[in-house]
């Protein structure tokens, strides 16, 4: 008996781990897969100027039922040595998950989705290598330029301001050239001030701030500190690298709610338009007129990367598309960063007071 208790413990261990390591992986995946269909939806809610809901799934609990039987069979005859048994094995799993979900809303939904995103967000993105094209177009609501006189003026990143756009678009890929030749520098400001050391906004200039005096580094951090957290100094210099189109001013960013709007309203309402680079910057190898191509159609897509459904209609993500190669790797880039920047959005909302809704299996 010994010998059978063993084989069925055996048994047993091969069925739990193969259980469990399916199980964790099914559900990373489709808690992955309700956040990217959510996302989609939500920029197909904008592109009819609904309002947006996120749900979130704040918990998964799952137990696992293991059970195993054995047993004997057996066959006793007459004669001798005609007797026979038989080992019966058997062994199953079962799970029975319960996931808890949370709408957001209220005071919570303002904080993750009405305000505007911060220049730590920026630093934070532009040093995992994004290309500044993709990440200023999907973030920016504008540029503040100011002249050496103190005027400014502002190039509102949205189509139908069709001169102001156009030389939004020409800046930030003149500042997206700069990233790519290793000539842009994304940093905060430090210098010493009453002999304490101190870390000071963050900028992005076409020189290394840090060979800068400390009184101009203190200065330059004066005038980032003119606007709030939700804008980031630009600083290109005319005796630096791609110096002969230089700029000066603020970088004015959105919140997720005006990024995911800016998105759907390019559906058809607002399409963005082709722009070509400034003679004044470099080769630049992609430059598609629309920053995230989101495609409508009437029938279910065959080979969309994601797709959601919204008024009978279907909006989705082409795996591939006649555009070629850079433009795909550019909108599945785009898409991924308004993945990554909607987790940017995200807080503990185990304490949110929210009433949570829990479905079980």
């Amino acid at each position: 008996m010994s010998t059978l208790w063993w084989m069925s413990l055996i048994g047993s261990g091969c069925v739990s781990p193969v259980a469990m390591h399916k199980a964790v992986l099914e559900y990373d995946w489709t808690v992955n897969r309700i956040e990217t269909e959510l996302l989609l939806l939500n920029v197909a809610r904008t592109r009819y100027h609904e309002p947006i809901h996120f749900t979130a799934v704040s918990n998964i609990a799952a137990t696992f039922d293991f059970r195993v039987n054995t047993g004997l069979t057996g066959l006793l005859a007459g004669s001798p040595g005609a007797d026979s048994l038989s080992l019966t094995l058997g062994s199953s799993a079962a799970e029975n998950p319960t996931v808890t979900i949370i709408p957001i809303q209220g005071e919570e939904f303002t904080k993750r989705l009405l305000t505007p995103i911060t220049e730590k967000t920026i630093l934070s993105l532009g040093q995992q290598g994004i290309d500044l094209a993709i990440l200023f177009r999907l973030v920016s609501e504008g540029i503040i330029l100011e002249a050496n006189d103190g005027q400014r003026r502002f190039l509102l990143n949205q189509p139908h301001r069709r001169a102001e756009y156009r030389e939004f678009r020409q800046r930030v890929m003149h500042l997206s050239w700069l990233h790519s030749e290793r000539k842009l520098f994304i940093d905060p400001l430090q210098f010493t001030d009453g002999g304490q050391r101190k870390t000071g906004r963050i900028v992005v200039t076409n020189y290394d701030p840090n060979t800068l005096s400390n009184s101009k580094r203190e200065a330059l951090n004066r005038k980032a500190e003119r606007f709030n957290e939700h804008h980031i100094l630009v600083d290109i210099r005319p005796d630096h690298s791609g110096g002969d189109f230089p700029m000066f001013g603020q970088i004015k960013l959105r919140s997720f709610k005006a990024i995911l709007g800016f998105v759907g309203r390019g559906i058809d309402e607002e399409m963005e338009v082709d722009v070509d680079p400034d003679p004044r910057t470099g080769f630049v190898a992609v430059n598609p007129a629309r920053t995230l191509t989101i495609q409508e159609s009437h029938t279910q897509p065959e080979e969309a990367i994601i797709s959601a459904q919204k008024r009978g209609l279907w909006y989705y993500i082409d795996q591939e598309s006649a555009a070629g190669e850079l433009f795909d790797r550019w909108n599945h880039e785009a898409f991924d960063l308004l993945y990554q920047l909607y987790h940017f959005t995200v807080t503990d909302i185990s304490q949110t007071p929210t009433l949570p809704i829990a479905i079980s299996k």
